[in-house]
């Protein structure tokens, strides 16, 4: 069991200098952000936060307030992009915008709405990645905005996040004839398929 474990912290320590590796998983980040919906990535970001907790409580002996500060400092860029992605999937679904256009923009804002919703999923799948690649790592080190200020990424991530949270309200407004499509378009992204 040692010479695996060895073997596998040996590859952890320099797949960087692979270049197969980085196209490995480029393509494999890919694919998981095609097939997976938001539901899927929604457990990544809570699965996140309460390892996070578990970090910030036990191992490094916080409170409670500073543990949750410190677990939502470390996802809002997941979650951030996150609610962007749920946006876009919601805004741009065929019930709605879509089927109202003719067929070059309808195909031109599937294409933009592919892009917002895969490239968020593959950041959040690269941050879960990166966490588990380097687990002992990532447990023992504390977030250094702790005892900082916000960065201008985590401030934007917060105003993203709070536009995010507005425009999905706003949607149950602006599509109150077509709730029933609204939710089946929530379910369909927000209940995990595998």
């Amino acid at each position: 069991m040692t010479a695996i474990t060895r073997s596998i912290r040996g590859f952890a320590h320099e797949h960087d200098d692979i270049p197969a590796f980085h196209a490995a998983f480029l393509v494999g980040t890919i694919l998981c952000a095609a097939v997976f919906n938001l539901g899927f990535y929604l457990m990544l970001i809570v699965a996140h936060v309460m390892l996070d907790i578990v970090k910030y409580h036990d191992v490094h002996g916080m409170s409670f307030k500073k543990t949750l500060k410190a677990a939502a400092l470390e996802s809002i860029g997941d979650i951030a992009l996150f609610l962007l992605a749920l946006n876009f999937a919601v805004y741009l679904n065929h019930t709605y915008m879509l089927n109202a256009l003719g067929g070059m923009m309808r195909s031109g804002l599937t294409v933009l709405r592919a892009f917002g919703t895969m490239l968020p999923k593959i950041r959040i799948l690269e941050n879960m990645c990166t966490i588990a690649l380097n687990f002992h790592g990532y447990m023992h080190t504390a977030h250094p905005a702790l005892d900082r200020k916000l960065s201008r990424l985590e401030k934007w991530s917060v105003r993203s996040i709070i536009l995010s949270i507005a425009m999905l309200v706003l949607a149950v407004f602006l599509f109150q004839h077509f709730q029933w499509d609204l939710s089946k378009v929530l379910a369909h992204e927000l209940i995990p398929s595998f």
